[in-house]
């Protein structure tokens, strides 16, 4: 099993442009009007790293984030943050796209691998998140709905939207100490 995440790392690491321009398309999407789109990669700190995985019972999958400083036509500023939690087998990538008071302004799919459990990527589905914060209800089977038949998917993305939505305070702490 740690053979097969190997070689997707590897994979996904010389292979990963189109994951890239995929996401950098879905912002630009969601932000015609943007004046400016910064990315960086993120190292999330050990202590936060273990901090937040305890809290919300999910590893990161990788020690580090891709993320973008977007600033839009009208000043207001958004932080989209790229991430992968594991399905049932194979990671899935999902964005969060976060407003500047940390709340939720969207989320979407961004590479689901797995057979099974695709619903997830409905935007019916992901639009439940809209407007949540680091203190939001994220029970599947209670606030956030579950899906028959994409019950470690629904599990999964729920986590990681948390996970995301706690780490998005240290995101912005470090996009405002670049400027």
């Amino acid at each position: 099993m740690n053979y097969i995440y190997f070689l997707l790392i590897i994979f996904s690491s010389i292979f990963c442009s189109p994951i890239m321009d995929k996401t950098f398309n879905e912002i630009q999407k969601k932000f015609p009007n943007s004046i400016s789109i910064e990315k960086k990669l993120y190292k999330i700190e050990k202590n936060t790293l273990k901090s937040i995985q305890n809290k919300v019972r999910q590893k990161f999958f990788r020690k580090e984030v891709n993320c973008w400083h977007i600033i839009n036509d009208d000043s207001t500023q958004y932080y989209a943050i790229l991430d992968n939690v594991k399905g049932k087998s194979l990671p899935i990538t999902f964005l969060t796209i976060f407003d500047e008071n940390k709340q939720v302004y969207d989320s979407e799919i961004i590479k689901y691998r797995e057979g099974y459990g695709g619903e997830v990527a409905n935007k019916s589905w992901l639009n439940q998140f809209i407007n949540y914060t680091d203190s939001s209800n994220y029970n599947v089977g209670g606030a956030i709905s579950g899906i028959s038949g994409a019950t470690i998917s629904v599990n999964s993305v729920t986590k990681g939207i948390y996970k995301l939505s706690i780490l998005i305070d240290y995101i912005i702490t470090d996009f405002d100490e670049k400027i």
